[in-house]
């Protein structure tokens, strides 16, 4: 078998002088672009989007493959345009004939609560996007033809796209995961459900509704030693915290420059 040397790429030596060391390193050390955040997520949205495309051309090209030929022969068989369609009237025909069809399982509310939320925790395990993805594709199909189990399914995928995106709007104002996640502030976020006010905005309304907390300020010598009495000797430190009030009782005033003046 012979090879066809004009596939064979030349790496002579003439090749090599070609690139010089300098060129070569300036195109290795060439900085990479930076991208501001909005950037960055407008990327990784396009990126997304193209993985999405591939895998959607992906599936459509294997069911083609294999499925293509035979629906097209129904379609003209028939006469209708749907697989829906065509198969609602096979099964009327061959009831028609005497045929049974085993009826669709049934499950009950429960069993399509749990088998819903396994699903979702399924797609959540993929990745952010994918939970994207599977949650706009059933929005595309609509809610009056999405089965219960696929409507239990688009409930569980918003709750977490929402709490993602609450997360990352929050912390982006520097609010502490520990606050955002309490029981507390969830109620009060409950409050908001159906309404188009902003994550951050309803964290402000809720900062305002909390107590303030009392801050104390540090001590002075007249909640300490004077209510407790003139003390003979005062630190630099107690000194230092008294207010005039406190420097105006004679006796405190004594025992202040006798504590300065003691060694």
């Amino acid at each position: 078998m012979e090879i066809n040397e004009n596939l064979v790429p030349e790496t002579g030596a003439e090749n090599v002088d070609a690139t010089t060391t300098e060129e070569i390193v300036e195109q290795v050390t060439e900085p990479a672009a930076i991208y501001t955040e909005e950037q960055f997520h407008e990327k990784v949205n396009e990126a997304a989007g193209k993985r999405a495309a591939r895998k959607e051309a992906k599936l459509r090209k294997k069911y083609d493959e294999e499925y293509g030929g035979l629906v097209d022969v129904l379609k003209k068989g028939t006469g209708l345009n749907t697989v829906g369609e065509i198969t609602s009237a096979l099964k009327e025909f061959y009831e028609g004939k005497g045929v049974e069809f085993s009826p669709k399982p049934e499950f009950s509310e429960r069993d399509t609560e749990i088998l819903a939320r396994a699903e979702a925790d399924e797609i959540i395990g993929e990745g952010f996007d994918e939970v994207i993805e599977e949650a706009e594709r059933l929005k595309a199909k609509g809610a009056q033809n999405m089965t219960p189990r696929e409507k239990a399914l688009f409930v569980k995928l918003a709750e977490h796209i929402n709490k993602i995106e609450t997360s990352r709007e929050l912390d982006k104002i520097g609010v502490p995961k520990d606050v955002y996640e309490s029981d507390d502030f969830k109620t009060f976020k409950s409050k908001f459900e159906g309404s188009r006010t902003p994550i951050t905005e309803i964290y402000d309304i809720y900062t305002k509704t909390q107590p303030k907390k009392e801050i104390k300020p540090m001590g002075s010598i007249k909640s300490t030693a004077i209510e407790g009495g003139v003390k003979d000797y005062y630190t630099p430190d107690e000194i230092s915290r008294m207010s005039e009030e406190d420097l105006a009782n004679p006796e405190v005033w004594k025992a202040v420059r006798r504590s300065m003046t003691s060694k």
